[in-house]
């Protein structure tokens, strides 16, 4: 009797949770560990997308420097229209069988209509490197007397001939001395450069010799030319240099390239007025050309005064969403049309893919300092 009253004694004296209550701590519990995982992937894809939108925009900002620090020194006082002016690479202009170098090459993708497709550009600048020993005359040239002494042969130090070399001089290629005078070599010497016909002027121990070389900014748009797994991405002489992207567009600001009133016959230091649209004011955006070869006078590379550059760059993956499932929003409204560029009309678009990735737009007027 005694031990059944000290039992019911010590189980009316005990704590604990019942099976109910234990399932309910568990879901309760369990739903916490759910709702802890949603926001941890919510956050680890909203990092995801942040980083891509900020890599985005590095990148088309990264593309229009490039763009813009070649573009002022396009040609660097490089006259092409000299006769006998020699032929840097393959920055030159056709007009039937007739071929002239120039210092700028606009490419546009559809000389005679809307682009279907990125533009291109070409253009002339000088290469110095100071990596062994500065690229500079060794000596003075030109004779000491007041009136100078025409010359064909520049003295430099043997190992920065040997670097510009390395640096692709060869037999052929154009040299500008200080940025005032471009000739052809002939010949390389172990510590000089023959020049392809002789220079009437003086120049200093010092002077900077630098070697021209033709660069044409373009976008790839396959894997085998980016070399990254991506496929958008800015081109230099081939060369992938920034990924994602896809197009560039340039428009041109002339003097001289139009004759049409209200523009004088010659040029006269003021943007040609193009569209008709502002004749009475100074001429707009509006009067920059995006439909031409440049290849026929008046329309000569020689008279472009500026460059509107716009740079589209796209992220490299989709989003994946902020839930754990993988969905895939649209993140741009509609096509990013640029100049006279609407990518709809390009062959293969299509507006689900082309929905799905975020782009961003980097629009520069550039006026080039040596044209």
């Amino acid at each position: 009797m005694k031990t059944d009253q000290a039992t019911r004694y010590h189980r009316g004296c005990e704590a604990g949770m019942t099976l109910i209550e234990l399932m309910i701590a568990a879901a309760v519990g369990l739903g916490v560990i759910g709702a802890a995982l949603s926001m941890l992937v919510m956050s680890q894809k909203a990092t995801t997308v942040n980083e891509q939108v900020v890599e985005t925009q590095q990148n088309v900002r990264v593309a229009m420097e490039m763009l813009a620090r070649d573009l002022r020194l396009a040609s660097y006082n490089y006259v092409g229209n000299v006769p006998g002016a020699p032929t840097v690479g393959t920055c030159s202009v056709t007009n039937g069988t007739f071929s002239r170098p120039v210092g700028l090459r606009p490419v546009d993708q559809n000389p005679t209509g809307a682009d279907t497709g990125p533009d291109s550009i070409a253009m002339v600048v000088p290469l110095l490197t100071d990596v062994v020993t500065p690229w500079v005359l060794s000596a003075n040239v030109g004779g000491t007397g007041i009136d100078p002494v025409p010359f064909n042969a520049l003295p430099i130090a043997a190992a920065a001939i040997t670097d510009m070399v390395s640096q692709g001089l060869a037999v052929g290629s154009v040299v500008s001395i200080g940025g005032g005078v471009a000739k052809a070599v002939s010949t390389i010497g172990a510590t000089s450069l023959t020049l392809s016909s002789s220079i009437d002027g003086k120049f200093p121990a010092g002077t900077p010799v630098y070697l021209l070389q033709c660069v044409t900014y373009a976008v790839g748009t396959t894997t085998a030319a980016c070399g990254t797994g991506s496929t958008a991405c800015l081109t230099r002489n081939g060369v992938p240099l920034v990924d994602g992207i896809e197009d560039i567009q340039f428009s041109y600001g002339c003097d001289g390239c139009s004759t049409a009133a209200p523009n004088p016959l010659s040029p006269d230091g003021v943007l040609d007025e193009i569209d008709g649209a502002n004749t009475t004011s100074p001429p707009s955006i509006n009067d920059f050309v995006t439909n031409s070869a440049w290849n026929l006078p008046p329309m000569s590379p020689e008279t472009i005064k500026q460059v509107q550059i716009s740079v589209v760059g796209r992220q490299m993956t989709p989003d994946q969403g902020f839930g754990e499932r993988y969905t895939s929003g649209a993140n741009t409204s509609g096509p990013v049309v640029m100049s006279d560029h609407n990518p709809s009309a390009d062959t293969g678009y299509d507006a689900s893919t082309y929905s799905k990735l975020r782009r961003r737009v980097v629009t520069r007027v550039i006026q080039p300092r040596n044209m």
